[in-house]
């Protein structure tokens, strides 16, 4: 079957060199993709911050981001020296397992208060002790020095006793398989990190050495703080594992150079002096990484952010906010998988109403056509909770669609765009329609209103005969004379 390739402006191209916030205007060439499949797990991931069996998803989902959850943080778990309690956790993988979640990404941040280093503070997040809170979470451990020196000796314990227990053959038998592992969440924060580049370059080294052990010497710690390596003697307790990346930011200056600087510390000055020293080598969190994390909300800003005169959409901000990361990425760290560790979207950023159900629902399947596009292979929406109880049911109908679409399929010809028309092929894997082509095709300049959407005609090649709206349960309807009304909805093409 003949695959229709769309001759369009990529979304890279689209935004080009006014919409970056790093300065580099040299965007061309700098998103490749080759036909990738999607899968559901890692990119259909979810957070929640209620774990409770009667508020777990009714839609579908193939990861579990474990954040904001309490009793699930280190400092419900690990609640004193050697003092270790699962039984949260246990029930939370156990219930992810028999409800089709198969994998999740771990987020291994919070300080106990029993062991940082600051236990006076109360300025950090979760101070409340309904969240597992208490002082000091957002610094450091005690034994681990400004420099990156010192035993650290409480976070490997904690590492080593975590990963032991959820990762092995037994347990994996009937719970969800921890296999990504987030060091720190939002680091860039001073609500979630007090510490140094050096020290959360420790913490990734030691988590990456207990984790996936000496990986045949390739893995090393430098924990003298002077630059020398000690390698990795460990065996690997789950040799599939990934590390990722703690989650930076991408919407504005400020967060974009911190997170340039816990990959590569090579961009500190202004740095305030609580984030100094830089590891030595400066790279040693890049190279202790497997994935790239940013924390991406398009429409999280007040106001249309995107530089004039790009109108801020979901498609632009997405294209805006990858290509002021992959300006500073290294060669090493743009060929490593690259994920949106909190997908959602706010409404105080877009031009147009986003409160409007409709709206809402054309969001869903443009944001993940968008990040595939982009090359983005994994996500968190943040939350389920959200979504279930801010949003309406139009929503998660149509993330459920987009799922069905998108899951298992193959990317033919990423989305490109002609103006405000965005176009892509996709290519089916199921067995009942292995290798049967689809186009869709979206309008961002038309929208939705009280139940009224506005389409304009397109046309489209003469080898589409019949195309539905993406966001619904819909059936195909026949194209005539090549025409076919296009809204913000996303609207697949068929033979």
């Amino acid at each position: 079957m003949k695959i229709l390739i769309f001759c369009f402006l990529s979304l890279a191209t689209f935004v080009q060199a006014q919409v970056t916030l790093s300065g580099n205007a040299n965007l061309q060439g700098s998103f490749t993709m080759g036909a990738t499949t999607l899968a559901a797990s890692p990119m259909f991931g979810f957070s929640e911050t209620n774990t409770s069996s009667t508020n777990f998803p009714t839609v579908s989902y193939g990861m579990q981001r474990f954040w904001d959850s309490p009793p699930l943080q280190w400092p419900s778990i690990n609640t004193a020296p050697g003092v270790f309690n699962f039984s949260n956790l246990d029930a939370a993988l156990a219930q992810d397992y028999s409800r089709g979640v198969t994998e999740s990404l771990y987020t291994l941040a919070r300080t106990p208060p029993w062991i940082t280093s600051n236990p006076t503070d109360t300025l950090c997040n979760y101070q409340l002790p309904a969240t597992g809170g208490g002082n000091g979470e957002c610094y450091p451990p005690s034994d681990l020095n400004a420099d990156g020196s010192g035993t650290n000796a409480t976070w490997k314990a904690w590492i080593t006793a975590i990963a032991s227990h959820v990762d092995n053959s037994t347990y994996l038998q009937t719970h969800a398989h921890v296999r990504y592992w987030e060091i720190w969440n939002e680091p860039d924060s001073t609500g979630f990190w007090m510490g140094t580049f050096a020290q959360l370059a420790r913490l990734t080294e030691d988590a990456r050495c207990i984790i996936l052990g000496s990986q045949g010497g390739q893995n090393v710690i430098h924990q003298n703080g002077n630059g020398t390596a000690t390698p990795c003697t460990a065996t690997a307790i789950d040799a599939t594992a990934q590390i990722v990346m703690s989650s930076g930011h991408a919407n504005t200056p400020s967060v974009l150079t911190f997170a340039q600087n816990q990959l590569y510390c090579n961009n500190t000055s202004g740095s305030p002096s609580y984030q100094l020293p830089c590891p030595i080598p400066a790279n040693a969190t890049a190279a202790a990484v497997d994935v790239i994390n940013y924390h991406m909300k398009p429409g999280n800003s007040a106001g249309n952010y995107c530089p004039a005169p790009t109108p801020c959409t979901p498609e632009t901000a997405m294209a805006m906010y990858m290509a002021s990361v992959r300006d500073y990425l290294q060669p090493a760290e743009l060929a490593k998988p690259f994920w949106d560790g909190e997908m959602s979207y706010a409404t105080t950023g877009f031009t147009n109403a986003y409160t409007d159900s409709d709206m809402q629902a054309s969001f869903m399947p443009r944001m993940y056509l968008t990040m595939w596009s982009l090359g983005v292979s994994g996500s968190a929406f943040y939350t389920w909770d959200y979504l279930k109880n801010d949003t309406s049911a139009e929503v998660l109908t149509a993330y459920q669609q987009t799922y069905n679409w998108l899951a298992g399929s193959v990317l033919t010809s990423p989305c490109t765009a002609s103006g405000t028309v965005y176009q892509c092929t996709i290519s089916s894997t199921a067995s009942s329609a292995a290798g049967v082509v689809y186009g869709i095709i979206w309008d961002t300049s038309q929208s939705c209103s009280a139940g009224v959407c506005t389409t304009a005609n397109q046309t489209v090649a003469a080898q589409w005969k019949y195309y539905q709206d993406m966001t619904t349960a819909s059936t195909p309807a026949a194209i005539s004379g090549n025409r076919v009304p296009v809204g913000i909805k996303p609207v697949v093409l068929s033979w």
